[in-house]
């Protein structure tokens, strides 16, 4: 999981907005056949930023998925709301690098959140990204499994040396 300001340093405009709005944080999850796992991942991005009290949208950029996904999205959408669920879904594969452009291209936060929405990176560390990000305004913040509190759980021997 990574947080990435969004910032242009070239644009007074900006600058000028950021100054006085709050952060808004848009969170990419790419999928492809996520069906099962995403209305967890939505309800539990949903559940963090709520408490924490951040303004954010999750863009769902589906690829084309043959078992459902992006009608799961659409239902998740109409309980979360068109301002939370944001959908820029695509018409096939075409992979998790151009997904997140795609998704950057559509952001309205300030800040972009890329994850999995494979539960490979849990929403709950978001906060703590976030305060990471504020202690120094950090352009860059991101999380790893493999130090401090992190770890894979689930994963077969296989999927832990490729995440390596």
């Amino acid at each position: 999981m990574t947080m990435i300001s969004k910032s242009n340093p070239l644009s007074e405009k900006y600058l000028t907005f950021a100054k006085m709005a709050p952060n808004k944080y848009s969170v990419l999850l790419p999928t492809y056949e996520e069906r099962e796992n995403l209305p967890l991942i939505i309800w539990l991005l949903v559940k963090y930023f709520s408490e924490s009290g951040f303004d954010f949208e999750i863009i769902v950029i589906d690829d084309g998925s043959p078992d459902g996904t992006l009608q799961v999205a659409e239902e998740l959408q109409r309980i979360y709301g068109k301002d939370k669920i944001v959908l820029r879904p695509r018409g096939k594969k075409l992979g998790l690098g151009t997904a997140y452009v795609h998704g950057i291209k559509h952001a309205t936060g300030n800040f972009i959140i890329i994850m999995d929405a494979d539960m490979s990176h849990h929403p709950k560390f978001i906060p703590q990204l976030i305060k990471k990000q504020a202690e120094e305004n950090y352009d860059v913040v991101t999380g790893t499994r493999y130090s401090g509190a992190g770890g894979v759980f689930g994963w077969d021997l296989k999927r832990k040396c490729i995440s390596r």
